[in-house]
């Protein structure tokens, strides 16, 4: 066997690997539940959440006064391809919760950044 071929089998390995493993993960995001952290009961305070559903990742940072969320950051997000769910934040700013709607054409994006904020508020309760 060509060293070529070789490569380009255990290439092949590879990629098949990668498509089951995000197909899979994929599915996790979908089935994810969005806990609606009530933020009256959040202490004041800044606040950083991460979550990592490959291919899917988001790194934000919350920041609480008064009872309201003032201000989310999101300070890293990596998705597969297509758009991002940075309008995501918005909603929530808006909505003062994390029961939104994602994100059209962003729905698992949308889904990992709403579970980083969750993972945020929490650590201020």
């Amino acid at each position: 066997m060509s060293r070529l071929r070789r490569v380009l089998i255990v290439l092949s390995c590879a990629v098949a690997s990668f498509s089951i493993l995000a197909c899979k993960n994929l599915e996790e995001i979908e089935g994810l539940t969005i806990e609606n952290i009530a933020v009256s009961v959040v202490k004041e305070g800044d606040y950083q959440g991460y979550q990592n559903y490959f291919p899917v990742t988001a790194k934000v940072l919350v920041s609480v006064r008064d009872g309201r969320i003032t201000d989310i950051k999101l300070l890293a997000h990596s998705h597969g391809p297509g758009h991002g769910a940075d309008g995501i934040i918005e909603r929530v700013l808006e909505k003062q919760s994390l029961i939104v709607d994602a994100v059209s054409g962003a729905t698992y994006s949308s889904k990992v950044v709403l579970k980083a904020i969750e993972s945020a508020l929490k650590k201020g309760m």
